[in-house]
């Protein structure tokens, strides 16, 4: 195929997504003020192939009719885009129209100048992830050899590096331009991301003792003053604090603190993982290290800096989350955590933080696995999970389904429901360990972002209570049940379940409604198992199999099209719509079976 054609597909592939996305969220009453109807006559003409049966006639954007081919079956919205190409009809002027340029300029017609500064934005995001998404496809065909090879490196933590490799080639799952890192060029993106499998070393600051804040001293791996060309005697005065060669050329113009020195030497070589920021240190492969870098993913406000609350956020649900696996066995024996409990950061800076992760002892046997990599496919052809579950549970997928259900609804329910604890796990940071011989289990990290109800804490664990003073971060504590239930759908139920779920049976590996069936019954068992041990599961059964729709994250409406104000999003990660039919619910008999 030649490049062009290439360069086509990968505009049509982001068109669709932002399409759907558009729907999903309502973008400017899309659906909300729109109606669904059969083309009209007159216009099918005007279409290059037979029409589909369903198409959405939007007339209130001001810029005459848009009629987009839609169809049901997507899990998260009643309607979703056929591709990314629609009719246009002004007074007697028809038009096929394609793209997500036109298509963003439609839905940008007579907003405030403030809204279409965000729309010019996230066009510029979207001409980003088309050429991020074309050099990483030409990436992965240059690596396919190792990428094959990632099951049998034989260093746990080399296998878990190499399957983050491979699940960074595939996209997002819901947010549409996800393949973007704006603010990465294509020489950044070849230097410094995953995808390219690239090696550097890390520059170092010198930075005073009085404003440095650390949370314990640095491992014996940290470069000594001499080795970043420093002198030794400044370490009775300084510290050293990492930083992402990618942050360094830009430290001056967000502001260095009084009496911080750039080493004039580099230092500790690492890979990027999955999450870009978060890097692999070569010569100890079971320590990551996150650092603060200026890439915008998932949204235009999303930059990846570091808020120094998350130190101390993260490493006090690490250390209540491994409190709680020690008494509650039905816990223990699902889950281990990483090591969080060192971070610095200087003088309160987003820019000049880090957090260092250590993987806990006795992995040897094991192979970690993000649930982002489950539906990568192998250069064979085969998805990951099919590689996973032929290894390590004899070939039988539906089995190995039902365990998995198990697994994450066992847990998660159940600090949602008896502990009042809802984690932001999403499928970066949701490791799944597999082990010849021993059942599936969880590997947690990078738990900041969690929802707490302090009422159903304190009442679960009066003597962990006091700790609630702790949390640094306001927006952790909720004061009902509500906030708990939105995570739990939209981050385990639909990133970590529906997802691998979708590209299962798009792949052919088992039928959709067969993997659905399976969900509504692990589901329903769990509340039950709950349920007999006295846990109180009335508000999850209310709330996730009576009601008619379900919460969507907003992500586009809140992340990239619009201001906080025009959005109301206090959170822009944690903005919700509900507009996902409830998929849990028992499909309606077929009339007259």
């Amino acid at each position: 195929m030649s490049p062009d054609n290439l360069d086509q597909q990968d505009r049509a592939a982001i068109g669709q997504r932002i399409l759907d996305c558009c729907l999903r969220e309502d973008i400017r009453g899309l659906l909300g003020r729109a109606r669904v109807a059969a083309l009209p006559a007159e216009l099918a003409t005007h279409w290059p192939q037979p029409a589909e049966p369903d198409w959405l006639c939007i007339d209130h954007l001001g810029c005459g009719e848009l009629w987009l081919p839609v169809r049901r079956g997507a899990p998260l919205q009643d309607w979703s885009a056929v591709g990314d190409r629609w009719l246009r009809r002004q007074g007697e002027h028809v038009q096929l129209e394609q793209g997500y340029r036109r298509w963003l300029e439609h839905l940008a017609a007579d907003l405030d100048a403030e809204s279409l500064a965000l729309f010019a934005d996230y066009l510029a995001e979207a001409d980003c992830a088309v050429e991020h998404r074309r050099l990483c496809r030409e990436a992965y065909a240059a690596r396919a050899g190792a990428l094959g090879a990632v099951l049998d490196e034989p260093d746990w933590g080399r296998r878990l590096l190499g399957i983050d490799r491979l699940a960074s080639y595939l996209d997002h799952p819901f947010y549409p331009t996800a393949r973007a890192k704006s603010g990465f060029d294509a020489a950044a993106l070849q230097g410094y991301a995953p995808e390219f499998a690239p090696r550097f070393r890390l520059n170092w600051l010198a930075v005073p003792r009085a404003i440095l804040e650390r949370t314990g001293a640095p491992p014996a791996f940290w470069p000594s003053f001499p080795e970043v060309g420093l002198d030794p005697a400044l370490e009775a005065s300084h510290a050293l604090l990492p930083v992402h060669p990618l942050t360094w050329p830009e430290l001056d113009a967000h502001g260095l603190p009084e009496g911080c020195l750039r080493a004039p030497e580099s230092a500790l070589e690492v890979e990027p993982t999955l999450s870009v920021r978060t890097v692999l240190c070569v010569g100890e492969p079971h320590w990551h290290l996150k650092l603060p870098l200026s890439v915008r993913t998932l949204g235009a406000r999303n930059l990846r800096l570091i808020k120094p609350s998350t130190l101390y956020d993260g490493h006090w649900f690490q250390t209540v989350l491994e409190a709680l696996a020690a008494r509650d066995d039905q816990l223990g024996a699902r889950y281990v955590h990483v090591d969080e409990r060192h971070g610095g950061h200087a003088a309160g800076e987003r820019h000049l933080a880090y957090i260092l992760r250590r993987y806990p002892e006795g992995l040897e046997r094991a192979t970690p696995v993000p649930v982002a990599a489950l539906a990568s496919r192998l250069p064979d052809g085969r998805l990951l999970v099919e590689a996973l579950v032929e290894r390590f549970g004899s070939g039988d997928l539906m089995a190995w389904w039902q365990d998995y259900l198990d697994l994450l609804l066992a847990v998660h329910l159940r600090l949602w429901l008896r502990y009042g604890i809802a984690l932001e796990a999403n499928q970066q940071n949701a490791v799944l360990l597999f082990e010849a011989g021993r059942p599936l289990r969880l590997l947690m990290k990078d738990n900041d972002a969690a929802r707490l109800w302090p009422a159903r804490f304190a009442a679960a664990c009066p003597d962990l209570a006091p700790r609630l003073t702790e949390l640094r971060d306001e927006r952790i504590r909720v004061a009902e049940a509500r906030p708990l239930a939105e995570m739990f759908c939209t981050i385990t139920l639909q990133l970590n379940i529906v997802a691998p779920l979708e590209a299962m049976a798009e792949a052919g590996l088992a039928g959709r409604e067969a993997l659905y069936a399976v969900l509504r019954r692990r589901l329903r068992a769990a509340l039950d198992a709950l349920e007999d041990e006295g846990v109180a599961v009335a508000e999850a059964r209310r709330f996730l199999l009576a009601a008619p729709k379900l919460p969507v994250k907003y992500l586009l409406s809140a992340g990239s099209l619009f201001s906080k104000e025009r959005s109301g999003a206090a959170d822009i990660n944690k903005f919700y719509g509900y507009s996902a039919a409830n998929f849990l619910q028992e499909p309606a008999p077929c009339p007259g079976a």
